[in-house]
């Protein structure tokens, strides 16, 4: 098994047809529309009086709501960036959005198991912990709403968006300009950096360097390995999908 995957990433595919620029302009459009469609919603949001009170603090010390809805448009603008910058046939096609050789049961079900068993690992260096993407949800009294729009965020929004601009667009443009492994190995480590910028929250505890970086550095890795051993993108939404699900439920296992 390990040989295969070994050589399905070290093996590059046709390359896309775009090259670098196009792979930097989606990073920092995935970058520039999670913050201004969060910026818009808080200020929005704070421009009603009632709400001035609870507008002190940005980003995690906002309504859990208003946070994941500002995300959650964020990834809607980052998905149809991609999607009309690369509206050729070829371009859609090199984004490997279609068909993928395993099945979709697989892909679902190996990565929960790998969601499960990488936290189970982190917790036993840290202790409890949550994404810091949901460190909202800590808060007294988080409302149903909530709930929904963060599993919106974090099981559809985020891993369409991400997997689009990381998976889609950017590791075949790197993998073509560095060679494979470097390439591969480059877009773990932005995507990782990616979600310390977008996500850190304001005072981070002694757990962020696990679940802030590392975790988003082990799941970059995973999610270029599903989308190249499957040579879907299709897939790595798939598998980032489950992640997310998976981190949302177990908050609310948690209380």
């Amino acid at each position: 098994m390990f040989r295969t995957l070994f050589s399905r990433i070290g093996r590059l595919e046709a390359a896309p047809p775009w090259g670098l620029g196009a792979a930097v302009s989606a990073l920092v459009a995935a970058l520039a529309a999670l913050l201004l469609s969060s910026t818009i919603v808080l200020s929005i949001y704070c421009g009603i009086p009632a709400n001035a009170p609870y507008c002190s603090a940005l980003n995690f010390s906002t309504p859990p709501a208003l946070t994941f809805f500002g995300w959650t448009l964020g990834a809607a603008l980052t998905a149809a960036f991609v999607w009309f910058t690369r509206r050729t046939a070829a371009e859609r096609a090199a984004l490997r959005l279609g068909g993928m050789e395993s099945s979709v049961f697989w892909v679902l079900l190996v990565s929960v198991g790998l969601a499960v068993t990488i936290d189970l690992i982190i917790i036993q260096f840290t202790g409890r912990a949550i994404e810091p993407e949901l460190q909202s949800l800590r808060q007294p009294g988080v409302d149903a709403i909530s709930w929904i729009l963060a599993m919106v965020f974090m099981a559809v929004a985020q891993p369409a968006a991400e997997e689009l601009v990381f998976r889609g667009v950017a590791q075949p443009a790197l993998r073509q300009a560095l060679g494979a492994w470097p390439g591969y190995l480059l877009t773990a480590v932005l995507y990782a950096l990616f979600h310390v910028i977008a996500y850190s929250p304001s005072q981070p505890g002694a757990d962020f360097l696990a679940y802030g970086l590392l975790l988003p550095l082990v799941n970059g890795v995973i999610f270029g390995a599903v989308r190249l051993v499957t040579g879907s993108t299709r897939a790595a939404v798939l598998a980032h999908a489950a992640f997310g699900a998976f981190a949302v439920l177990k908050v609310l296992a948690l209380g």
